[in-house]
C-alpha cells in the first residue's frame, strides 16, 4: 500500500473526505493495477460523502455510493488489507438511510438533525 493510499485512508476516517478524494487520486497516479478498482472506488465514496454532508447533495450523493458499491461487488471480503465486506455493508445501509430521507428538506432544525446524525453514521475504512 502506498503512502497517499494510507494518507487518503487517514484523511477518509478523519472525516476530511474532499482532502482523501484528492489524495485518493493520487494514488490512483502511481497504484499497481490490481489495486486501481478499489482506488477508484474509495474516490468516489469520499465525493459522495462530502457531496452529502458538506453541501447537503442527495442524489449525487446516492448515485456516487450505489457506483463504488457496484465497483466493490466483485473485490471479495476484503483487498490491500481493508475489510471490503465490512464497508460495503455499511455503504448500503447508509445508503438506504439517505435513500429514505426527505428530498426536499434542505433547512432547519429536522435537516441539521439528521446531517449531524449522517455524518457520525459515516462508513469509516476498518483493516482487517
Amino acid at each position: 500500500m502506498t503512502d497517499p493510499f494510507r494518507q487518503a485512508i487517514a484523511a477518509f476516517n478523519r472525516g476530511d473526505y474532499f482532502g482523501a478524494g484528492e489524495q485518493f487520486e493520487q494514488a490512483l497516479t502511481t497504484a499497481e493495477a490490481g489495486l486501481k478498482g478499489l482506488i477508484s472506488a474509495l474516490s468516489r465514496v469520499a465525493a459522495a460523502l462530502h457531496l452529502r454532508l458538506e453541501r447537503g447533495g442527495r442524489q449525487g450523493a446516492i448515485n456516487l455510493l450505489s457506483q463504488a458499491m457496484l465497483m466493490m461487488d466483485d473485490m471479495g471480503p476484503s483487498m490491500a488489507g481493508i475489510d471490503i465486506g465490512r464497508l460495503s455493508r455499511e455503504l448500503s445501509a447508509f445508503t438506504e438511510d439517505l435513500r429514505a430521507s426527505p428530498r426536499d428538506e434542505a433547512d432547519g432544525l429536522k435537516h441539521r438533525a439528521r446531517m449531524f446524525i449522517e455524518r457520525r453514521r459515516a462508513p469509516k475504512i476498518n483493516f482487517v
